[in-house]
């Protein structure tokens, strides 16, 4: 598995840490096409598990100012991963989620903690794939 996981990250800019492969985009999307980009891929946008892995990300150059895999497009205030799994723990920064208007249904990754943005706006995304 670790040749693997080697060969993947020479062939197209996948990382690896802890059992995850991760791979950063160099360009912008809305948060429905980075997801798509990564589903194409066998991949997912990023599901931030611990506070490790966030620390993780900023440590990688392009880690932050990303979209992760943290939406709340089907119920208002109900935050849930793209697993369908509800948000437990978040690392919101101070005053997020905003979304007053009710249009900033998506979140992504800053140095400071998630922040809601609309779903239409781009940004670089990261997505991650489980290698257990």
């Amino acid at each position: 598995m670790k040749e693997l996981r080697q060969q993947i990250h020479k062939i197209d800019g996948w990382s690896c840490y802890q059992s995850s492969l991760y791979f950063i985009s160099s360009e912008k999307k809305s948060w429905t096409e980075s997801r798509r980009y990564c589903t194409d891929r066998g991949a997912d946008l990023i599901i931030l598990n611990n506070r490790e892995e966030q620390e993780y990300l900023k440590q990688v150059p392009g880690g932050t100012d990303v979209w992760i895999g943290l939406t709340d497009s089907d119920v208002e205030n109900t935050w849930k991963w793209v697993d369908g799994t509800n948000m437990t723990s978040g690392f919101w920064r101070d005053g997020a989620p905003s979304d007053s208007a009710g249009d900033k249904d998506c979140a992504i990754n800053l140095p400071s903690g998630f922040a809601d943005y609309s779903c239409k706006k781009t940004f670089k995304w990261i997505c991650e794939k489980n290698t257990s």
